[in-house]
């Protein structure tokens, strides 16, 4: 028995499936390696977000600047670990007058992290780097009251 079909058309011979196959993996592969490295950056920025916030409110807590420079930066690499980070690629204070341990002085702190980006040699990361610097910075202001909560 003969098939009948239009003239001058092949019957269909079962390759939309390989097509399809092809597209999603070559779709999928790097679809997946931009999820991966926008993962990565938020977990970075979350992290850096933590860490100065962290870092300034410990630092206003105390009324020696020795001390508040050293648990603000215990503080700083304790959000960061918490993070999977190892330490901070940066992490910078500036105050609002030259005594940063005087009553109304605002303290900023400032925290940087290397996010890695995924990638290979077929899909290289961001322009060909393979970590993104990642900078977020908190401010708090030293009590009236000489460093007391």
């Amino acid at each position: 028995m003969l098939r009948l079909s239009a003239p001058g058309r092949e019957p269909e011979a079962g390759r939309a499936s390989l097509e399809f196959l092809t597209a999603a993996i070559v779709l999928l592969i790097p679809v997946m390696f931009l999820a991966m490295s926008l993962s990565s950056i938020q977990n970075a920025a979350l992290a850096t977000e933590a860490a100065a916030r962290h870092g300034a409110r410990v630092f206003v807590q105390e009324p020696n600047l020795q001390v508040a420079s050293s648990r603000a930066e215990q503080a700083v690499v304790v959000a960061l670990s918490n993070h999977g980070f190892d330490g901070p690629s940066t992490l910078e204070r500036s105050c609002s007058s030259s005594d940063c341990a005087a009553p109304g002085t605002i303290v900023v702190i400032r925290v940087g992290v290397e996010a890695p980006l995924f990638s290979s040699p077929l899909l290289p990361g961001f322009l060909g780097e393979a970590t993104i610097p990642v900078l977020a910075q908190a401010s708090a202001m030293v009590s009236r009251y000489g460093g007391a909560p």
